[in-house]
């Protein structure tokens, strides 16, 4: 669904129109995360699902003094269970791994396993964004508590949003699959 450049650029267009090229935001404080997080929820919305931004997950039981807030998740307005979780970061390999880990504990704490993990990391455009290292299927390091796996039932995919530069402002050009 992240493959079809004209619905996600109408979605820009719409809904998060600082994200165009004839706009722009600067690349200062969290302003590009912000946007980007409104991205996905916005993404989220015109799939038919709720689309929310900064979800608090409750706790999983393994990993108590973990807690975790995706930037976005989606639900399903039919039964009301996550089918996505996401998070939007800048490219960097240790934000990636962070992030990760963050997913697959934010996954086992729903009351119901969502069917897609979703790591959306950004970048300028030219800047090579590779994530070889990255594997979805092996245990992650958790601090205060055991290595977390992704569930089973969850499918990640790890994405590039890839930016394009106008002067000082950044723009939302396409998603690229990682993995």
């Amino acid at each position: 669904m992240l493959n079809d450049e004209g619905h996600v650029q109408g979605v820009v267009r719409r809904d998060v129109p600082m994200l165009c090229a004839d706009w722009g935001a600067k690349d200062e404080d969290a302003l590009v995360h912000t946007l980007g997080v409104n991205l996905l929820a916005a993404l989220g919305r015109s799939f038919g699902e709720v689309g929310v931004s900064e979800f608090p997950v409750p706790r999983a039981q393994q990993w108590q003094r973990k807690l975790v807030r995706v930037d976005s998740a989606w639900f399903s307005y039919e039964t009301r269970k996550p089918t996505l979780l996401a998070e939007f970061e800048r490219f960097s390999r240790e934000t990636a791994i962070e992030k990760l880990t963050n997913l697959c504990v934010a996954a086992h704490g729903c009351d119901a396993v969502p069917e897609v993990l979703l790591l959306c990391l950004w970048s300028t455009d030219g800047k090579s964004v590779e994530a070889p290292w990255l594997k979805p299927n092996e245990p992650l390091s958790v601090p205060g508590g055991p290595p977390v796996t992704k569930p089973t039932e969850s499918n990640v995919f790890i994405v590039h949003a890839v930016f394009g530069r106008r002067g000082e402002q950044l723009h939302f050009l396409r998603f690229r699959r990682l993995t």
